[in-house]
């Protein structure tokens, strides 16, 4: 339901407490100034990301995106409670299509004693994307209760209430997730999915017609507008 995108970098600076102006890369095998460490590492390599940059593809800058993450996975191996530094790792393996190293940064995070809304949010997503539902819904109704304000566990609770079946509880907490600042494109974007399915395909076009006009370029709301009004007026209900 909730459509892939990518991390940014933005999403991990927000986890981190502080962060120097002036740093250097990893050099040695002791934690000291972890969040600023991993500023001088990410960033770079979030731009080369954003340029297209190519494993071993030396002239696409593959040879320093792979050196970048390399330095970001052993920063994880020499602070390993250091949140942040976790979850970089986990979107970069989950951007990599790596889930099950992914899942096992993410379960290192949340095991432990603070809640971290964004890494439930990643670890339901994976679970949902691996058929195990019920395991994102037990999961995302624990967190919410510890964060009830966050918006992606709301919506990512939708989408799990979604694919459950259960329409009227995702319609409810999307609109909750809405309300605490969740992308509106993306609401109608959802919302237009749940409509759909409960047959309602006149609310579903409008969803859909919203998130297209606040968001031109993104394809799935597009693609659904395009085949709800492919569909003949005397087959709809």
């Amino acid at each position: 339901m909730i459509p892939k995108r990518r991390w940014c970098v933005a999403f991990v600076m927000s986890l981190m407490t502080s962060a120097c102006a002036t740093t250097s890369p990893l050099v040695r095998q002791e934690c000291y100034n972890p969040d600023a460490q991993l500023a001088s590492l990410l960033q770079p390599l979030e731009d080369l990301r954003a340029k297209g940059c190519v494993a071993g593809d030396v002239q696409r800058g593959g040879s320093e995106c792979e050196r970048l993450r390399r330095e970001i996975e052993r920063l994880a191996v020499v602070c390993p409670r250091h949140v942040p530094t976790l979850m970089a790792n986990a979107i970069i393996a989950y951007d990599e299509q790596r889930p099950a190293q992914s899942q096992q940064l993410l379960d290192q995070i949340l095991a432990q004693p603070r809640s971290y809304p964004d890494a439930a949010v990643l670890r339901a997503r994976i679970g949902i994307e691996e058929g195990n539902v019920p395991f994102a819904l037990r999961l995302l109704e624990e967190r919410i209760r510890l964060a009830p304000d966050h918006s992606g566990l709301r919506e990512t609770y939708a989408a799990a209430l979604y694919l459950d079946g259960k329409l009227a509880e995702a319609r409810n907490e999307l609109a909750m997730a809405g309300a605490l600042g969740a992308p509106r494109w993306r609401i109608a974007y959802h919302l237009g999915l749940v409509e759909e399915a409960s047959g309602r395909r006149a609310e579903a076009d409008r969803y859909y017609s919203e998130a297209v006009e606040a968001n031109p370029v993104f394809e799935p709301a597009k693609s659904r507008l395009k085949a709800l009004r492919a569909i003949p007026d005397g087959a709809r209900p």
